[in-house]
């Protein structure tokens, strides 16, 4: 079954369908690729007793990516850690208040993290202490990822503005 069955369909609704569908694939991906490279690691170790220096470093930044977009997707979704006893007792209308003063402050850590980390990522001259990458790589998903969640909640706030269902 598709993430996209029994959604709102439309232009706009599907365009965030469509990046939601390649984030999440591109979660699945890297994903298997960690489990993929962990078994390689383990064989090369155990069995071949040759252990693979540059294994740990890319599962490690696999991991950071996955956990990047994965929040993308988590808060597209509404899946993410919130209190919401106190919100679901309000009416409608402080219901709606409430998550778009709980949208603009994650938006604004979103726009940190997409401005500072474009910075972060475009200073760094060096490469990574064993893969022959530069480090602008692995360090431009902290901006990606925040510019990606910083277009989910201007979309969350429009909706609640709109009085639209989740």
């Amino acid at each position: 079954m598709s993430a996209t069955s029994g959604k709102k369909t439309g232009s706009k609704a599907s365009s965030f369908m469509v990046i939601e569908d390649v984030l999440v694939n591109l979660c699945a991906l890297m994903l298997a690729a960690m489990a993929a490279i962990t078994l390689i690691a383990v064989f090369y170790r155990y069995v071949l007793g040759n252990a693979l220096s540059w294994t740990e470093e890319l599962t490690r930044y696999l991991m950071i990516f996955v956990g990047l977009f994965g929040t993308a997707v988590a808060l597209r979704r509404d899946e993410h850690v919130g209190f919401t006893m106190i919100v679901e007792k309000l009416p409608p209308v402080g219901r709606r208040v409430a998550n778009i003063i709980s949208y603009a402050g994650v938006g604004i850590f979103c726009w940190i993290m997409a401005y500072d980390g474009y910075k972060w990522a475009s200073w760094t001259g060096t490469t990574a202490e064993i893969l022959p990458i530069p480090m602008w790589i692995p360090c431009s998903m902290v901006p990606i990822s925040g510019a990606a969640m910083l277009v989910v909640v201007i979309a969350k706030i429009w909706h609640e503005l709109r009085g639209e269902e989740k």
